[in-house]
C-alpha cells in the first residue's frame, strides 16, 4: 500500500516537474520571438499576435519521397511512351479490398522480364513503370 502512494507521488511529482519544463520552454520562445520582432524593422500588417499554437506546433519537415531512383546506366535514357501506356492501360491495381497487392505485385514482375534494355538498370526501370500501374486509392 505504502509503496503504491509512493509511486502515485512519484508520478505527480514528474508530472508537475514536466508541466514547469514545458512552461519554461514557451516563456523561452515567446521572449525570443518578442526579441526577433524588436530587431525587426520591417513594418508588417502583423499585429505582432502570434497564437500560442504556433510556438508548440514543431516545424514541418518537406514532404519528400522515400524513394531513391538508381541511375539507369546510360545518358539521356527515356521510357518509351508506349511502354508506359503498356503498363497504364493493362496492369492497374486500384488498392480495394478485393485485390491482392502481392498478386499484382507479381503480374508486373513478370510483365517486365519481356523487356530488356542493353546496359540499362533494370531495377532503375521497374522503379519507375511502376507508379503507372496503379489507380485511384493505390496512388495515395
Amino acid at each position: 500500500m505504502a509503496d503504491e502512494q509512493i509511486r502515485r507521488e512519484i508520478e505527480q511529482q514528474t508530472a508537475r516537474v514536466a508541466a514547469v519544463e514545458v512552461a519554461r520552454l514557451v516563456a523561452q520562445q515567446i521572449e525570443q520571438h518578442e526579441e526577433e520582432e524588436e530587431e525587426d524593422d520591417d513594418d508588417d500588417d502583423d499585429d505582432g499576435n502570434m497564437p500560442m499554437v504556433q510556438f508548440l506546433t514543431p516545424a514541418a519537415a518537406p514532404n519528400r519521397s522515400s524513394i531513391v531512383y538508381p541511375a539507369f546506366g546510360q545518358n539521356e535514357f527515356q521510357l518509351r511512351a508506349d511502354l508506359i501506356n503498356l503498363f497504364n492501360n493493362h496492369l492497374q491495381f486500384y488498392g480495394k479490398a478485393n485485390e491482392n497487392p502481392n498478386t499484382h505485385i507479381s503480374r508486373f514482375l513478370r510483365m517486365t522480364k519481356n523487356f530488356q534494355f542493353q546496359g540499362m538498370n533494370e531495377d532503375a526501370i521497374k522503379l519507375r513503370l511502376f507508379p503507372y500501374t496503379l489507380r485511384d486509392g493505390a496512388l495515395e
